[in-house]
């Protein structure tokens, strides 16, 4: 499941909720249920955090300062 995007694992995320909900499963069932949503939710809430700081450093222009720290960089060897 880790090469799953974030919308198919969140589609089935809902299915795995909403099968649960039902209370109709074994107890087996519903506990690999359980288990299998909590790493749906791991992997979708470490896919967010990973778009928000994407998001994060593009809205702050970090590249922009990175790439300007680079520039001095090359212009210090240069001038060695």
């Amino acid at each position: 499941m880790a090469k799953d995007t974030f919308e198919k694992k969140l589609e089935r995320l809902k299915t795995v909720v909403e099968k649960l909900e039902r209370g109709d499963q074994p107890l087996e069932e519903g506990v690999a249920l359980y288990k299998e949503g909590l790493e749906l939710v791991k992997g979708c809430g470490s896919q967010l955090e990973n778009a928000r700081n994407e998001v994060r450093i593009v809205s702050e222009g970090l590249i922009k300062e990175f790439d300007a720290l680079s520039e001095l960089g090359d212009d210090a060897e240069e001038a060695s």
